[in-house]
């Protein structure tokens, strides 16, 4: 069964981030989210977050944050480099 992908406007933004900078990441990250995310993300190498009630997957340095809605829609919040993303989550989100 394959979900639904919506995408915040806070993640289109760091996609273009990526875009600029890293497009053999970008390509990687989309492929990820296609091939991957979107088909089964329960199959894939998900952990849930501690803080947040959200899910990451991890690309190569990079991380893609997502919320499983229901049985067949997936948020996209975020995507950026490892050390990065926690913070950005936080600042975004107002949590821990």
């Amino acid at each position: 069964m394959n979900y639904q992908g919506l995408f915040t406007n806070a993640f289109k933004k760091d996609l273009k981030s990526i875009q600029r900078k890293h497009q053999l990441d970008l390509k990687k990250i989309i492929d990820a989210i296609e091939d991957i995310i979107l088909v089964d993300p329960y199959s894939a190498d998900l952990k849930q977050l501690a803080c947040f009630n959200y899910y990451r997957y991890r690309v190569g340095d990079y991380r893609i944050v997502f919320d499983i809605e229901n049985e067949t829609d997936i948020i996209f919040l975020a995507v950026d480099m490892r050390f990065t993303i926690y913070n950005k989550l936080r600042n975004r989100m107002n949590k821990c």
